[in-house]
């Protein structure tokens, strides 16, 4: 937990919500006011003075800031690297359909069905949101044709 989340104020917070966080806090926690459980109490006190004294010290914070970035882009590097390498892993963007992940090499013309959504062998169209070349008034005799594809983007029609 950052000095932030223990203070329960925002990363933005001026010095006088940070001091009123802290009394509050301090108030709450103090261990000659809980006698239910003082270690807990003492515990919860001494995040709290650590929290309050680096981010009441203007110099001290904006270390602590660079630290908690520091930290977090290295936690995003870390989690691409694995999302990159287990393309199975929670984060993992999923397309709508198939995923790459998902292809079975061993029946490789039904993954490419399902992927691309017609049968490279017979040309037959098994989902039509796959193909964007395929349309129920035009149907193309080659699902490949990129003809419209390379039409609206050079703004001239092949001949």
């Amino acid at each position: 937990m950052n000095y932030y989340e223990i203070l329960g104020v925002d990363r933005q917070a001026s010095a006088q919500e940070i001091k009123k966080a802290y009394k509050k806090l301090a108030k709450k926690w103090h261990p000659d006011l809980n006698h239910d459980d003082p270690k807990t109490a003492e515990q919860k006190m001494k995040e709290i003075n650590v929290a309050y004294t680096t981010l009441s010290n203007e110099v001290a914070r904006i270390d602590y800031n660079k630290k908690i970035d520091a930290e977090a882009a290295n936690s995003a590097r870390t989690n691409a690297k694995k999302t990159a390498t287990n393309p199975r892993t929670k984060n993992a963007k999923k397309t709508s359909g198939t995923s790459a992940a998902d292809i079975d090499f061993n029946n490789i013309n039904s993954s490419f069905e399902s992927f691309f959504g017609f049968n490279p062998k017979t040309r037959k169209v098994t989902d039509e949101e796959k193909l964007n070349t395929y349309t129920a008034d035009k149907k193309k005799k080659n699902p490949l044709d990129t003809s419209d594809f390379f039409e609206k983007f050079m703004g001239f029609k092949v001949k």
